[in-house]
């Protein structure tokens, strides 16, 4: 008996991402952008620190001493942030692969018992992110020789860092276990983390997420520090002393964290073999269907069977493809979307009620978290439907037929976009009903006039604007990367992540780089978020008070021109991305349709391929 397993799926899949060239690709890029962060919380800490001993009145080499409890409470939030981001990602196609690829079958004939499948995947799910971590272990080694941090902060550190590790990979195993796709795994993990964090921050349960522990554990909630940065203080003598406490509360507080790994991990097991030849049709067309049964039955029982929709199959006419999109997809048609749009709307509406009326103030806080979920879900079904026009198609063999119609490429895109136009519509709809509420908080009835309604109305015109423009950016910029990558996965994640990185990478520069107020607001234009931000904001502070003219006074920079700005910016951008997808289909679907090209050539012992006439 060896005392070391084999571990044959372990060493295949390590095998697999190490043949792999986009493995190092994106393993060099994640470690310079974490590091490019690290980098910048330690310029942060050393400045914060040097202006706070020059106001003490220190100088020389005192002023660095501890200046590691300021660095360590910098770095290790965007160590945790991360794992939340990227664990995920990496672990929710770990199953659902071999079911597209019909190898979970194969695996299963072997004699790896299910658990061991499952531990396996784990294992080398985590190598990978371990590794990310790793290379900031020499960064954290420096910070801990500044002083700051004792070894019982950085032990219980390293500890979470590995929980959080173990608990969103098992979160996504667990997902990529239960269901039949890597999108709906994908999307799955994520609504379950954001579930999970919102009843942890909600309830005050800091036991299940490492990420909570270790704030709740390090944080000194009389001084409003960290204690790496009263351990830091209390070196050079300015503060109390702080309490030291071992490592193994640290570990004894993760077992909740632990033991809630171990439940996804169970579950993974458990479901591995019954949803394992589970057929992959559409979980919301099924909810549908057995909706459609529920309310048919009502209505036979309650009207007798009136219809104020009635199903109707009108003919394609000239417009094929985007007819089946409309009445042969479940987001296409109308029925379908007005029971989505009710789903959406009444706990939206119900919240908007609401706030208009328990609340005495016109800024009702709530509406912009509600705001902001609601993009957020917006925003994700955009790219998610948009990522799979045509990726779906290839993943169902249904794209030759397609490319084989008098059709150019170009047409088929316009209509695959058109047929969404009704989806687009229903996601509008919740988005406008927080801008329309906010609308009615800002109109003083005791005061009507018109200069009280100018505001209000601009501002509901531009959230109009704003939200159709964001919406039809996010349907162009994942189709074309849809159109690039033929598989579903990627061409969702790619979407996604780019979609992610354009809205954020502005955002945490402002933080990061600590722009002046006029500069900062040309930052942010960048990502697509100022067009939502700077509308608001017009709302609730028409002027900006941050430019000065020569006699040092404060002069009104109105923020009606910031919000016109960026939605015209972002409004360039859509037309720019959709001439360039629309230029690069024919190339990207393999057709051919200049007609300025010359035939194809004939080779030697082959016969010449036809080119259909409405296809050039």
């Amino acid at each position: 008996m060896k005392l070391v397993p084999e571990l044959p799926l372990l060493r295949r899949e390590l095998t697999e991402l190490a043949n792999r060239r986009r493995t190092y690709i994106v393993r060099v890029v994640g470690a310079v952008i974490l590091l490019f962060f690290v980098f910048l919380a330690y310029s942060q800490s050393v400045g914060q620190r040097l202006q706070f001993v020059g106001n003490v009145g220190m100088a020389g080499p005192l002023q660095y001493l501890g200046i590691g409890g300021d660095i360590f409470s910098q770095i290790i939030p965007l160590l945790f942030y991360t794992i939340q981001i990227l664990m995920p990602a990496l672990c929710c196609a770990c199953v659902t692969a071999e079911k597209e690829n019909n190898t979970l079958g194969t695996l299963m004939l072997t004699r790896l018992s299910p658990g061991t499948i499952i531990l396996e995947k784990f294992g080398s799910r985590l190598v990978p992110m371990l590794t990310l971590l790793i290379l900031t272990f020499p960064v954290l080694a420096h910070v801990y020789t500044l002083g700051g941090v004792d070894t019982d902060l950085l032990i219980g550190t390293l500890w979470l860092l590995f929980c959080e590790c173990l608990l969103f990979a098992s979160i996504a195993i667990a997902c990529s276990a239960w269901f039949t796709t890597t999108v709906t795994a994908f999307i799955w993990s994520y609504v379950l983390i954001g579930f999970l964090a919102a009843l942890t921050l909600s309830l005050g349960f800091s036991t299940f997420v490492p990420s909570a522990i270790w704030r709740t554990a390090f944080i000194d909630s009389q001084w409003g520090a960290s204690r790496a940065q009263m351990l830091a203080i209390n070196t050079i003598g300015l503060g109390p002393t702080v309490a030291q406490s071992s490592w193994l509360i640290t570990v004894s507080r993760s077992i909740p964290a632990l033991l809630v790994t171990a439940v996804f991990l169970l579950f993974a097991r458990l479901t591995l073999v019954r949803r394992a030849f589970v057929s992959q049709s559409s979980l919301l067309l099924r909810i549908f269907r057995v909706v459609d049964v529920f309310f048919t039955d009502l209505n036979d029982r309650t009207t007798g069977g009136i219809e104020l929709i009635r199903d109707s199959n009108p003919l394609p006419g000239d417009d094929p493809v985007a007819w089946r999109e409309r009445n042969k997809k479940s987001l296409g048609k109308a029925r379908y979307l007005f029971r989505v749009l009710v789903t959406l709307e009444i706990p939206t509406l119900f919240i908007c009620v609401l706030a208009a009326t328990a609340s005495a103030r016109n800024n009702f806080d709530g509406l912009y978290v509600l705001q902001g979920l609601i993009w957020t879900l917006a925003v994700l079904v955009t790219a998610v439907k948009a990522a799979t026009l045509f990726s779906s198609e290839r993943a169902r063999q249904t794209i030759e037929p397609l490319l084989s119609t008098p059709m150019s490429g170009v047409e088929m895109l316009g209509q695959k976009v058109v047929g969404m136009r009704r989806l687009l519509i229903v996601l509008a709809v919740p988005i406008l009903t927080v801008s329309f509420t906010h609308f009615l908080l800002q109109i003083s009835f005791n005061r009507f006039s018109i200069d009280t309604l100018q505001r209000p109305v601009a501002y509901l015109l531009l959230s109009i604007c704003a939200t159709f423009v964001l919406l039809y950016l996010a349907t162009w910029l994942s189709a074309g990367i849809g159109l690039k990558l033929h598989s579903q996965t990627k061409a969702v994640l790619a979407s996604v992540t780019v979609l992610v990185a354009w809205t954020v990478i502005p955002l945490v520069a402002v933080v990061f780089f600590r722009f002046d107020p006029p500069t900062e607001e040309f930052a942010i234009t960048f990502s697509p978020l100022s067009a939502v931000l700077a509308t608001e904001q017009y709302l609730t502070e028409p002027y900006m008070r941050t430019s000065y003219n020569a006699y040092g006074q404060i002069e009104n920079v109105p923020r009606l021109w910031w919000a016109c700005c960026t939605i015209v910016v972002f409004a360039v951008a859509t037309l720019i991305i959709r001439q360039t997808v629309r230029y690069t289909c024919p190339v990207l679907l393999g057709r051919r349709e200049n007609p300025s090209e010359p035939p194809l050539a004939s080779v030697p012992g082959q016969a010449q391929v036809p080119v259909l006439e409405g296809t050039q």
